[in-house]
């Protein structure tokens, strides 16, 4: 079931209107309409459900509650069960966000004291209480870092204890915070724009030509970036192919073809041997165009060596004398994103 920001916003606010019902007045008339509304996403969502209400006297209104409560726990079962296709343009953080409104509401009832014993205020206290506080003031100090509110949140945290209202507040600062679609469009374009510079690393799978290694490495880390070889990396305990794996978490790849083996068919004789790279380069250059995507891999062929059968949409560059493969190679990464500068060729 794909679930859309607005579907998602409306699936939320209808678990707090369930667990917000405290009287039996109206919750007939939320239950109906909750029905209705449902059945237009799922044909089935009524069935399981109770729906006989009760009431106490001749004449007054059905109590519908504890069919709310299974609804919002259907609800919850909903999001849970579908959050792997929640489209991504809701931002995780504001998500939790959205949580920690529910749960508020949720240990408002849970963990509240009435005012007695001589003291004039009822309360919100507990462990869930104390849980969701020291959760919402990292959320705080990670993500509302540019907040309006951060200061606010942060000192609602301090005096959770001391203002009897604070659970109320904070809700209030929640709700503030999650509407503010002006500061959510913010964070995203920074997530964007960090994870498109954060990431810098290019990865040159080569064979036993290290002065094309070295030459190709050196021309790569003029533009800024970060050249990853992988004999360069740590081993800390693992095969070639967990190296690979824990080293491939790059922006592209460069794979070096260069004559360092000889090959043929079996039922070729000797003479027709060709030069070829070595069989660790053509394995790893398969498995960066599985991971990477074919237009974030080039194989730079030097000489005139054997390359595997034609596969439709692979590049390779004739790694020339001139020099010429340079500006070929900078375009090719250029072209998907990568901060190049073509006045440092």
């Amino acid at each position: 079931m794909k679930i859309s920001k607005k579907i998602l916003g409306q699936i939320q606010k209808d678990i707090e209107a369930c667990e917000n019902q405290k009287s039996r007045q109206g919750s007939e008339a939320l239950y109906n309409a909750l029905i209705a509304r449902y059945i237009l996403l799922d044909s089935d969502f009524k069935n399981g459900l109770p729906n006989n209400g009760k009431s106490m006297a001749p004449g007054q209104e059905f109590d519908y509650r504890p069919e709310l409560k299974a609804i919002s726990e259907k609800l919850k079962m909903i999001l849970l069960m579908n959050q792997n296709e929640i489209i991504e343009s809701e931002n995780s953080q504001l998500l939790k966000i959205k949580e920690f409104i529910v749960q508020g509401e949720k240990i408002k009832k849970e963990e509240y004291h009435p005012a007695r014993g001589g003291f004039p205020f009822s309360y919100v206290s507990g462990p869930q209480y104390d849980q969701w506080m020291a959760e919402i003031n990292i959320v705080n100090e990670r993500v509302l870092t540019d907040h309006p509110l951060k200061e606010s949140i942060g000192l609602m945290c301090e005096k959770k204890d001391d203002d009897p209202r604070a659970c109320d507040k904070m809700i209030g600062y929640l709700r503030a915070v999650a509407n503010d679609d002006e500061f959510w469009d913010s964070i995203k374009v920074k997530t964007e724009e960090g994870g498109k510079m954060s990431n810098k690393k290019v990865f040159i799978v080569h064979g036993h030509d290290k002065m094309a290694k070295i030459e190709v490495a050196r021309f790569i880390e003029k533009f800024g970036l970060e050249a990853i070889i992988l004999h360069e990396q740590p081993n800390s305990g693992k095969t070639i192919i967990e190296k690979i794996e824990a080293n491939s978490d790059v922006q592209y790849a460069v794979v070096l073809y260069t004559p360092c083996d000889m090959g043929r068919a079996k039922e070729e004789g000797v003479n027709e041997e060709k030069e070829r790279a070595r069989q660790n380069v053509v394995f790893e250059h398969g498995y960066l165009i599985g991971k990477l995507g074919r237009d974030k891999v080039s194989a730079l062929v030097k000489g005139d060596i054997e390359k595997p059968g034609d596969i439709s949409g692979v590049v390779y560059i004739s790694m020339d004398d001139a020099g010429a493969w340079k500006t070929e190679l900078a375009r090719e990464m250029k072209s998907i994103g990568l901060e190049v500068d073509m006045n440092k060729l």
